[in-house]
């Protein structure tokens, strides 16, 4: 069932690039050079697809039963019972899931296709995260980001690696783990410095520097996805909620984090010659799927598939766990990461989905640049 069910969905994300690519091949149909780009992901767990398996973390995700539904039942290191949203950007593009820069495969030719440097349990600030021990900051992702470059020039040249790291799609996903993993934690420091709204501005300031640093190092079409909805999580819902409900002052926080993130990404659009920063309403595609599980078929948006306590909202998800009987049904897989099911809706959202939930356009369309 679950096979039959993510077979399904990508047969839906084929058979829509299938008419765009015919539109953009004069009718031939194929891949319209999409294959030839590479992809970077970087961000957090929702998209770490395994650098933590080479950390000493506590935020780890490669054991059973994460990876259900993966090949072999394999648990990756995603946090999830398969694939994350880059996974099927990847397999839009026409190529295999990037591996994680700190995989020893991520040589030779795999370095084509370019490299995920996510890391659970990391933030946009450094101190973020820091009761998982050991995770990729984002200056350590950047690093990794500089040597990966290195590599590929040792391998294609200097030129064409330039090509490579100049025409991929680069995409970000971060900031929730800021309020989750540090401002909303017990005694935080940045609790008693800022009030939700000045963090904020912190966050996007702190963030902005980054994206510079980003597009210096090559990046040009760079992918930024906003704060999603933290307080709806079967995490913060066990915690902090009441009857089940979403916790309305955590997603204000999200609000108001993305109110200043896209006008940031405005300006660097009107500041940074040649890149294209696209902005991903996370907060809304996430909170469709919560707020209206039937239409787009869960029954279950409020409480996790695996986890323990109220909601399944305590702890990761472990061979210990209570687990659900249909994956399918569950918007969230564990206390904090969305389904299989759920990150398929959300990759043809931002392939596809229009202005109101990705812009200035989509992923398809930024893939189609030249």
């Amino acid at each position: 069932m679950q096979k039959l069910l993510a077979l399904s969905l990508i047969v839906l994300l084929a058979a829509a690039e299938t008419s765009h690519a015919k539109h953009r091949n004069g009718g031939r149909g194929g891949r319209g050079g999409r294959g030839a780009k590479a992809i970077f992901i970087f961000g957090d767990s929702l998209v770490d697809s395994g650098n933590n398996n080479y950390l000493n973390s506590l935020a780890k995700a490669n054991f059973a039963p994460n990876g259900e539904d993966w090949p072999n039942h394999l648990g990756t290191g995603r946090f999830c019972n398969g694939r994350l949203v880059a996974d099927y950007i990847s397999e839009y593009m026409g190529t295999e899931p990037v591996l994680p820069i700190l995989d020893p495969k991520n040589t030779g030719r795999n370095l084509l296709r370019g490299a995920n440097f996510a890391s659970a349990g990391s933030g946009i600030l450094d101190d973020t995260g820091a009761m998982f021990v050991q995770r990729l900051r984002v200056s350590e992702q950047y690093n990794l980001f500089r040597r990966y470059k290195g590599q590929l020039a040792s391998f294609v040249g200097g030129r064409a690696a330039d090509r490579i790291v100049a025409a991929g799609l680069y995409s970000f996903t971060i900031g929730g783990n800021d309020y989750i993993n540090n401002y909303l934690q017990p005694l935080s420091a940045r609790a008693r410095q800022y009030t939700p709204p000045q963090y904020n501005t912190l966050l996007v300031s702190t963030f902005k520097q980054q994206l510079k640093d980003l597009y210096n190092m090559g990046a040009r079409k760079i992918s930024v996805g906003n704060m999603g909805p933290v307080g709806c999580i079967p995490s913060q819902i066990t915690q902090r909620g009441v009857n089940g409900q979403c916790v309305q002052n955590l997603n204000e926080y999200a609000r108001d984090y993305n109110s200043k993130l896209k006008p940031m990404l405005d300006e660097l659009n009107r500041e940074l010659r040649g890149a294209l920063f696209v902005y991903v309403n996370a907060y809304d595609i996430l909170s469709d799927l919560v707020s209206n599980p039937g239409k787009n078929g869960f029954t279950v948006s409020n409480s996790a598939c695996c986890g323990q306590g109220n909601y399944n909202g305590l702890f990761i998800c472990t061979a210990f766990s209570t687990i659900c009987n249909d994956r399918t049904k569950y918007v969230f897989w564990d206390p904090y990461h969305p389904t299989e099911k759920a990150n398929i809706l959300i990759a043809q959202q931002t392939l596809f989905g229009g202005t109101n939930v990705i812009s200035p356009m989509n992923l398809r369309q930024l893939l189609a640049l030249p």
